[in-house]
């Protein structure tokens, strides 16, 4: 639900309709906090913050986006789900803290090279 065109040239407010009209919810992959309150007034169910930092007008950064995740809480009615970049126990109870609904923990599970990575990052500084 970023503001990047989509391949189709469809708009997120049909995308929503037409996975409402399946039968089934959705969670919109946003980068701001201005990209989740369009998401949630087109009918998102949750919001991710799965694409901060990897889209152009995100802050980049090595740990979760929690100022959005703290940010959208406080702005939205709608569920927020922490994404990006949570590696360890404590990043996600600090998702959880500022306000997540649940926190996804994607990399560190899929991609052991990445959090090993993480380890050895850490003691080599």
């Amino acid at each position: 639900a970023t503001a990047r065109p989509r391949p189709d040239g469809s708009t997120f407010a049909e995308l929503v309709e037409a996975v409402h009209a399946a039968g089934a919810l959705v969670m919109a992959d946003v980068s701001t906090l201005g990209e989740g309150r369009a998401a949630a007034d087109q009918g998102a169910d949750f919001i991710g913050t799965t694409l901060s930092g990897y889209v152009p007008g995100s802050p980049v950064q090595d740990a979760p986006d929690l100022a959005l995740v703290t940010d959208l809480a406080g702005a939205l009615d709608t569920p927020v789900i922490a994404e990006g970049r949570v590696a360890t126990p404590e990043q996600a109870a600090r998702a959880l803290a500022a306000g997540a609904h649940g926190v996804v923990v994607g990399t560190a599970i899929t991609a052991p090279t990445a959090l090993t990575r993480l380890f050895a990052d850490a003691l080599a500084s």
